[in-house]
């Protein structure tokens, strides 16, 4: 079971709100797993020692329940510890007391599930005039990865090809404003292999290995592909891979992706090669 290096460990204050949301929704025998960028940051930096390059100021956890009433249930019992305040007009969003600087530490809880109507997403009450996209989250909820964060705390977390899938889904709806998901879509795709899959790389995935000049940094990005494939439902798959079909987003995502890579030789270059090889590996090559 993957756990958090001793030289890098959790944030406190992170550690105290994944106990508080894990131990309650558990008692709920709810299903969740935690996502975002946090969860970017436990799987690449504090599991294996990859630096990410962003530093995130919250915790996301998705949440799957079968109906409102346990959304606001979750809400409302955080909030009766006191250690948790309501965020306002923001309906996933609870903020902990007691953060760094005493700044109080942002805390999302997004629900999926049966609330999803239509499915992929759900629209908050009571009128439903908001709509936020849930695409791609009951995929990898069965793909979760059950992290050691603390010696007696292990905390369900979206596993990488998870993340990469929402990554990609999270920057269509919002690249335009913010590419954010495309810079981290671009720690995903570079680091992939050093992320524990080098041995598959040179055991189960050595033709893919090859046919990328046995450079592991290549075939990353295609091996990432690859592993969304097995985890995602037919309808998810099509609709990624749709995107890297448009021609237009291609050229939108490639050019947010390249303002990460700038310490390249060629960073357009090198972001139309990774976009290339994950869209190789989502359609099983």
């Amino acid at each position: 079971m993957p756990s958090i290096k001793p030289e890098y460990p959790l944030d406190s204050v992170v550690l105290a709100v994944m106990r508080e949301v894990h131990t309650l929704v558990t008692e709920m025998k709810l299903s969740y797993f935690v996502c975002g960028a946090v969860a970017r940051d436990v799987l690449l930096r504090h599991v294996h020692g990859i630096e990410t390059g962003r530093v995130t100021a919250d915790v996301d956890f998705a949440v799957a329940v079968e109906h409102w009433e346990q959304f606001y249930e979750i809400k409302d019992r955080l909030i009766k510890t006191e250690r948790f305040e309501a965020a306002g007009r923001i309906a996933q969003r609870l903020y902990y007391r007691g953060g760094s600087g005493g700044e109080d530490y942002p805390l999302d809880i997004i629900p999926f599930g049966k609330v999803e109507n239509p499915p992929n997403s759900i629209k908050w009450p009571p009128d439903g005039n908001e709509v936020m996209s849930v695409i791609g989250y009951a995929d990898v909820l069965a793909t979760t990865v059950e992290i050691e964060v603390q010696k007696d705390l292990f905390v369900s977390v979206i596993s990488l090809p998870g993340l990469a899938l929402l990554k990609l889904f999270a920057w269509t709806e919002r690249g335009t404003e913010n590419p954010k998901d495309a810079s981290d879509l671009v720690t995903l795709l570079c680091n992939y292999h050093d992320a524990g899959n080098d041995d598959r790389l040179f055991g189960d995935e050595i033709e893919l290995l090859e046919s990328a000049g046995f450079d592991p940094a290549i075939a990353s990005p295609q091996l990432l592909g690859k592993d969304i494939r097995r985890i995602a439902r037919p309808e998810t798959l099509k609709q990624a891979i749709a995107i890297l079909e448009n021609p237009k987003q291609v050229y939108r995502l490639v050019t947010h992706m390249a303002s990460k890579l700038r310490y390249t030789d060629d960073a357009v270059e090198e972001a139309e090669r990774l976009v290339a090889r994950f869209k190789a590996g989502l359609n099983g090559q």
